[in-house]
């Protein structure tokens, strides 16, 4: 998984495993939770996730304390494949708990 950009306000992420609308859906869900973002959105073509936030919301130390388990999650996405895919989408739910309780959603 590449970060093509991250600074405040703006992450964009591509692998193919994003062409996957389980796995897309299930990133959707975990990143556009919080109210800071204002945008999740998907080139399916490119595989690449742009997620748009409220950066004075959401603080880039919150983002930065989470980067091992989106590393993690790039090293999945790496060896995607069918079989895989119930591994990446219980990481995408474990990050989703992760951001919930680092933003104090929970």
């Amino acid at each position: 998984m590449i970060v093509s950009s991250f600074f405040p306000g703006r992450i964009r992420l591509r692998n193919d495993v994003f062409k996957d609308d389980d796995i897309f859906s299930a990133l959707y869900s975990a990143v556009g939770s919080h109210s800071a973002v204002k945008k999740v959105e998907r080139n399916e073509r490119t595989g690449s996730v742009l997620v748009e936030y409220i950066s004075e919301n959401l603080p880039m130390e919150k983002l930065l304390a989470l980067k091992d388990e989106f590393f993690a999650l790039g090293k999945l996405a790496e060896s995607y494949s069918k079989k895989n895919k119930p591994v990446i989408l219980e990481k995408i739910h474990e990050i989703e708990k992760k951001i919930k309780i680092a933003l104090h959603i929970l």
